[in-house]
């Protein structure tokens, strides 16, 4: 029996070696976020209803504190011979105790994420297992709508694969159909239409969310955010960072970091002031400074960005 750590972006790798650890047994799941760590000890020095040891399971591990990780640290200097322990998390300092102490006495992985056209290659590979035949700028098309989140796609080609009929190709309009982009998908698509001039493209990713019951609020802070890190981002490059320095700093996954990086190069620093001056604008006013229909004020605030 052995602790692993497992970390890294990409969920549903992270999730496929915890399968496979498991081996049939039952795990006792805690969450970082909401349980301590002093349970999940207590945990690993039980036994199994089922004969043999415990098989525990620790997710979101970046929510513990270093006090919190440091009773981790301590267990595995003497754990339990018949429990096996997995943590799985986002990153951890190259000079964490705890990280050194899963690799002295268990194993630590890292799982990143595939990005552009590495990840259409596994969209459409995963596509075809499934018996789904879909071509790569579908695949692309798909994968930007998920944010490039594998677990969502997977959910979307299973979707796909019972909709698009046997022996038939699938298509962006089957994209279309079926899979309806998400908050930040459609964000960074209106964003990308502003900073290329195309004012038809700007208005319908945020029509899109307004149909589909997203609060105007969300709407407005999450458009702000993104003119906030393209702000950022212009200044990093300013600096001369690189991107994988970028991504570090912005707190984000690559594959947003290399998109973020599209946008700040083109947009210019005084555009973006006027628009997070007026996303602040349209933010008041969907608090209750103004008496317009939420739907009118941000349709306004975009065409005050064209």
């Amino acid at each position: 029996m052995t602790v692993y750590l497992l970390l890294g972006d990409d969920e549903e790798r992270k999730l496929r070696g915890l399968e496979r650890l498991r081996r049939g047994r039952q795990p006792q799941t805690f969450d970082a976020a909401e349980d301590g760590p002093e349970a999940v000890v207590s945990a690993c020095g039980s036994y199994s209803l089922f004969g043999g040891g415990a098989f525990v399971v620790v997710r979101n591990l970046d929510a513990w504190n270093a006090a919190q990780k440091s009773v981790i640290t301590s267990y595995l200097e003497n754990p339990s011979p018949e429990t096996d322990l997995v943590l799985l998390g986002g990153r951890l300092g190259a000079r964490e105790r705890l990280l050194a102490a899963a690799k002295r006495v268990g194993e630590v992985h890292v799982f990143e994420r595939p990005t552009g056209k590495a990840l259409v290659r596994w969209v459409t590979d995963r596509a075809r297992k499934m018996g789904l035949e879909l071509p790569e700028e579908v695949a692309r098309e798909l994968a930007l709508r998920c944010s490039e989140d594998k677990l969502r796609l997977l959910g979307e080609l299973e979707k796909l694969a019972l909709y698009v009929p046997e022996g038939k190709v699938a298509t962006r309009k089957d994209v279309e159909a079926l899979c309806p982009p998400d908050v930040e998908a459609n964000i960074f698509s209106f964003v990308d239409a502003l900073s290329s001039g195309n004012s038809r493209r700007a208005l319908p990713p945020l029509e899109h969310l307004l149909a589909a019951g997203e609060p105007p609020q969300r709407i407005a802070y999450m458009a702000r955010r993104q003119f906030r890190l393209v702000s950022r981002t212009r200044a990093l490059l300013a600096r001369g960072v690189s991107r994988p320095e970028l991504a570090r700093e912005l707190g984000v996954p690559p594959f947003v970091a290399r998109k973020l990086e599209e946008q700040a190069r083109v947009l210019e620093e005084r555009n973006l002031e006027r628009a997070l001056a007026l996303m602040l604008h349209l933010e008041s006013g969907l608090k209750g400074r103004s008496s317009l229909p939420e739907g009118l004020q941000v349709e306004l605030a975009v065409l005050g960005l064209l």
